[in-house]
């Protein structure tokens, strides 16, 4: 109990009164804006104990009295500003010592170095002095061998060719004749003929052309989509529509004109007869992507 009593007497006879608080702040306020004008290698040594006594001084305040009598607040805030203040001043001198620098000054004091160690007297410098110290700038990359001698040669295996097959000769594949007339018994005919008529309503009737993938696409059956792509690639054959892009790089479809197909006859412009590739996970996308109740085109109808 008595070391108790005495640590708190102790702390009461150094607490000042708020005027003698100002008086010591305004004198460290005069010596760090000195600090200022004379930047020295001290500076930053002397701003430190200015801002510790600062603080000291603040530690005594308590929230009461700041908030009764806002000078020492003022002073405080004053301190840091100068201490900022000062800061950069130094920045600023340690910025101009960086940058005169002269590298023609320091390689003639590196030679007047090199020869003051040397007891050689002699115009070129002996710079295998700098050896020791510079070779610990520089890390060594370390030597390995993975082989520690020649590999012995496997022996060779003989192959044996493969005896040539000579083939026979492929049967000629006969075109398909071109669609002429509507007026024929195969199925697949008038499933292409059918495909070509709406087709060519539809561009009569909206005056553009046809999403490619929502004319083929059957909602509920993969194998009618892939005949109805081997349809239109048979009326692209025979150049009665055209697959193009659209601005938004879709594909599209839409029939021939009669210049088309006359130029197509004579040989100028041929086409190229071509199955694009779909398969059930595909399919299952588009299907989700187009969402259609219905085909547009239903051969069963």
């Amino acid at each position: 109990m008595s070391r108790n009593n005495s640590d708190s007497e102790e702390r009461l006879s150094i607490v000042r009164s708020p005027q003698e608080r100002k008086e010591i702040l305004r004198k460290i306020i005069n010596q760090a804006e000195s600090l200022q004008d004379i930047i020295s290698d001290n500076t930053i040594q002397n701003l430190e104990v200015c801002m510790n006594e600062t603080d000291t001084i603040i530690s005594e305040t308590t929230l009461d009295e700041k908030l009764r009598n806002q000078d020492e607040v003022l002073m405080d805030s004053e301190m840091m500003s100068i201490s900022s203040n000062v800061l950069k001043q130094c920045t600023r001198r340690l910025t101009s010592y960086a940058c005169s620098y002269n590298h023609v000054e320091f390689a003639q004091k590196l030679v007047q170095h090199l020869r003051q160690q040397s007891n050689v007297e002699s115009e070129t410098p002996d710079w295998s002095l700098l050896e020791k110290k510079a070779i610990k700038c520089f890390k060594r990359t370390p030597h390995y061998s993975t082989l520690s001698g020649t590999l012995t040669p496997l022996e060779k295996k003989e192959i044996n060719k493969k005896k040539s097959v000579v083939r026979d000769v492929q049967a000629q594949i006969k075109k398909p004749e071109n669609i002429v007339t509507v007026d024929r018994e195969e199925d697949g005919l008038e499933r292409t003929v059918k495909m070509k008529q709406f087709i060519t309503k539809y561009h009569k009737t909206y005056r553009k052309p046809l999403d490619f993938f929502k004319l083929v696409l059957h909602p509920s059956d993969f194998g009618k989509t892939i005949e109805n792509i081997l349809q239109i690639s048979f009326l692209v054959r025979d150049g009665r529509v055209k697959i193009t892009k659209d601005t938004s790089g879709i594909l599209v479809v839409q029939p021939c004109t009669k210049d088309m197909m006359t130029q197509m006859t004579a040989g100028k412009n041929p086409n190229i007869q071509n199955v694009i590739y779909l398969n059930m996970e595909q399919w299952k996308m588009l299907k989700d992507t187009y969402r259609l109740e219905r085909p547009m085109i239903d051969y069963d109808i």
